[in-house]
């Protein structure tokens, strides 16, 4: 094969990966119908992860999950670790951008920050000592998680001090 049909093959390639997973144009030759109920696919199976690997989440969100999730994956690719945590972690960051995450759902982000890494190649266990801290809504003040190895997370509420008038 010449360098050139490489090349031109890798192009399409490309463009094809871009229709699947971001809703890119549809590449020529290719059936605009096929290719979307493919893509749609694709996000229903993703979905279906995360959810696998966040219940809680799922729970927290309920009926609105799966309708915010899949505008989440209409214009965000699959993390390029390509694991189901590191993507919920990312739904959650998104989530957090449209509008302030409930308790439950910040809770939930920092249990998975005292727990884990993700960098933009893998996700990994945490190691070594974690300090992570969300300001919570419905008592106010913050919560703060500590991870220590060995003896795992410590959790404790800070209220918010009453400012004397």
């Amino acid at each position: 094969m010449t360098q050139t049909v490489r090349h031109r093959l890798a192009q399409a390639q490309a463009e094809l990966v871009r229709a699947l997973v971001v809703q890119g144009p549809v590449p020529a030759g290719f059936d605009e119908n096929r290719v979307r109920a493919a893509a749609r696919s694709l996000v229903h199976k993703r979905r279906q992860t995360v959810a696998r690997v966040w219940p809680k989440l799922v729970e927290i969100l309920g009926g609105a999950f799966t309708e915010a999730f899949m505008q989440y994956a209409a214009a965000h690719p699959l993390p390029a670790c390509a694991a189901p945590l590191a993507d919920g972690r990312a739904f959650l960051r998104w989530l957090d951008g449209q509008k302030p995450l409930c308790d439950a759902a910040c809770i939930e982000a920092l249990a998975f920050d005292l727990r884990y890494v993700v960098t933009p190649t893998t996700l990994r266990p945490r190691r070594g000592f974690a300090l992570k801290s969300v300001k919570v809504h419905d008592a106010p003040g913050r919560l703060i998680g500590v991870r220590v190895p060995w003896l795992g997370a410590r959790w404790w509420r800070i209220p918010r001090r009453k400012q004397l008038s």
